[in-house]
């Protein structure tokens, strides 16, 4: 059923245009804004028009609107049918400074958390603060000598990064299943 909101290949394909292009130069690239999406999606509550706003620093492409919300909702809806979010890039972590698509990814989804900070953590910081160390320690956003000694650990790396599609679903449900009373 959640085929229904998939997005067709040309909406994907206008979205990466101007993600990817010139004209873009108030927001993340394509992996970063499916990570800021991503992070929209499965965590805390948020309105349309405040997570518009700040992934685009103000200044939203009146254009894209309407594409960017669809491709919100399609993965809210993926989720919501209990599916895996797929990526838009490889599941590879990248040593280098210069990162890769993923690191991208995790640091738009970093910069949505830091957007929402106190909603992310105010429910249980210790269980939200463990799920997100992949997208942490990969976004390299955080500058901390213990990130940094796993940073150098690729077999500790490769298996916090295939984690992340699972830890997605469980951060969608932390924020969005019904608590038992």
């Amino acid at each position: 059923m959640h085929e229904l909101y998939a997005l067709p290949d040309s909406t994907l394909d206008r979205l990466a245009d101007y993600l990817d292009g010139d004209s873009n130069e108030h927001g993340l690239d394509f992996c970063g804004t499916h990570g800021f999406l991503a992070a929209v999606t499965v965590g805390p509550k948020r309105e349309a028009d405040e997570w518009l706003s700040e992934l685009f620093e103000g200044q939203v492409p009146a254009e894209l609107v309407e594409d960017l919300k669809a491709w919100q909702k399609s993965m809210h809806a993926c989720l919501y049918h209990e599916q895996n979010l797929t990526l838009p890039c490889d599941l590879q972590f990248s040593s280098t400074r210069e990162g890769n698509e993923l690191t991208d990814w995790c640091v738009g989804f970093m910069e949505a958390i830091f957007s929402q900070e106190e909603s992310w953590y105010a429910r249980d910081e210790d269980l939200v603060a463990e799920l997100t160390l992949p997208m942490v320690v990969v976004s390299g956003l955080m500058e901390d000598p213990e990130l940094e000694q796993m940073r150098r650990q690729p077999k500790l790396m490769m298996q916090l990064v295939r984690q992340i599609p699972e830890i997605l679903t469980e951060l969608y449900l932390l924020f969005h299943a019904p608590r038992n009373v």
